[in-house]
């Protein structure tokens, strides 16, 4: 009995921080979402990364990309909410116990991290903008989204009491 007591004690000290980051993992799917649409406005077409994500998923399952223009871009954005979602959630419960200074660094090195993790070992299915973040640019830029996301996470967070 002691023990279930025990358990139950410590997952209510751990559910603050795991709301925080489940909240921070919503806000960076949100916040690397608007980044993916501006990098597509920028090229002509503001679903490119959603459809590129989409039509790799797709051709897994061996459906043609060209006879489902439309579920490409739905399959990609979903892929974007799972992925960015994860990625936020994971990260946050890295940089969330932390305060000031600390919070600030761990975000920097959990972005940057994230950026070297995503050129270089990271498949692409598992990339925040798996269709255009392959190369420097777009991943310098979800990074970038990624640590405001993380920052904006610990605020809101901290706003709670946690």
């Amino acid at each position: 009995m002691d023990s279930r007591r025990a358990a139950r004690s410590a997952l209510s000290r751990l559910q603050p921080l795991l709301d925080a980051a489940a909240a921070t993992g919503t806000l960076t799917a949100i916040a690397t979402g608007g980044a993916l649409l501006g990098l597509g406005w920028r090229e002509g077409e503001v679903g490119r990364a959603f459809r590129l994500a989409g039509r790799a998923v797709l051709e897994r399952f061996g459906v043609g990309s060209a006879a489902a223009p439309l579920t490409s871009v739905t399959v990609g954005y979903l892929q974007h909410l799972l992925v960015a979602t994860a990625w936020g959630a994971v990260l946050a419960l890295c940089v969330l116990p932390f305060r000031g200074v600390a919070r600030l660094l761990l975000v920097v090195a959990a972005a940057a991290g994230y950026a070297l993790l995503s050129l270089t070992v990271v498949p692409t299915a598992l990339r925040i903008g798996a269709g255009v973040t392959g190369t420097v640019p777009g991943t310098v830029t979800i990074a970038l989204t990624l640590a405001v996301a993380l920052l904006g996470g610990g605020w809101v967070a901290d706003g709670d009491g946690h």
